[in-house]
């Protein structure tokens, strides 16, 4: 399903209903970025039907021209051979810590893929992109990647929540109460299984620092819908689920 988030920001994918009914959402964003559109992350394999009809009723007779992959787990790659089929000129843009020949499909070729540095910012069809290692992860190649244009911070796993059926598809500031910190427990501690064994309060601080240093006005979580409403009070909930995981 295609939803507009907010500017030339629009997410679409599917969910998963796991365990007592409570259901976890894979998403894929798309910048449109004025006929270059920019893709962050690709989705599982098992949605490839509905996700690649929403690419290809969003962006029209327009290619993209860079998939941003977060990570190389298959919730976030899982439909790169369809893309790459349908967009042949489509260039991948990597973590700079991740190994191609061993993380990447065979089929992409070296000419295909950019890396992103991290602590570096780049310009792609004249969009400004800026990479950072990612603070919550499960993968050492995790990038996060910020759009300086509207503020748009693509975290891949981390800020991802688990939720009701009834919230399929809600963003934050289309729920009576936002998203609530339990649905934030229940997510991380299940993604991130080594939280039990660090500090809550450096995680919580860690998280502040790179939200004080950007102006982050939408956060887009590959395991939950857009963050476009109260970004603070959303913030010290995930605080305070990492208090409630963490030592």
């Amino acid at each position: 399903m295609i939803r507009h988030v907010a500017h030339d920001l629009y997410q679409l994918g599917e969910s998963e209903t796991g365990k007592d009914g409570w259901c976890e959402a894979v998403r894929v964003y798309v910048l449109l970025n004025d006929g270059c559109p920019l893709i962050f992350d690709a989705g599982s394999h098992i949605h490839r039907g509905p996700i690649m009809k929403d690419l290809v009723e969003l962006l029209g007779e327009t290619a993209p021209g860079y998939v941003f992959l977060t990570h190389t787990e298959l919730p976030h790659t899982g439909n790169l051979s369809a893309i790459s089929k349908t967009w042949p000129e489509a260039k991948f843009v990597i973590s700079s810590a991740i190994l191609p020949h061993v993380e990447m499909p065979w089929w992409v070729k070296g000419e295909q893929i950019q890396y992103g540095h991290a602590g570096s910012s780049e310009t792609y069809g004249n969009r400004r992109i800026s990479f950072s290692d990612a603070i919550l992860k499960d993968q050492p190649g995790t990038h996060w990647m910020f759009d300086e244009k509207t503020g748009v911070l693509f975290t891949a796993d981390a800020f991802g929540y688990l939720f009701p059926q009834t919230a399929d598809q809600k963003f934050d500031d289309e729920l009576e109460d936002g998203i609530p910190a339990e649905w934030s427990r229940r997510y991380h501690e299940s993604a991130f299984r080594f939280l039990p064994m660090v500090s809550g309060e450096k995680v919580s601080a860690d998280l502040r620092r790179v939200f004080a240093a950007r102006d982050v006005k939408i956060i887009a979580p590959t395991h939950g819908n857009a963050v476009r409403g109260n970004i603070n009070r959303f913030i010290d909930r995930v605080s305070l689920a990492m208090q409630g995981i963490c030592q």
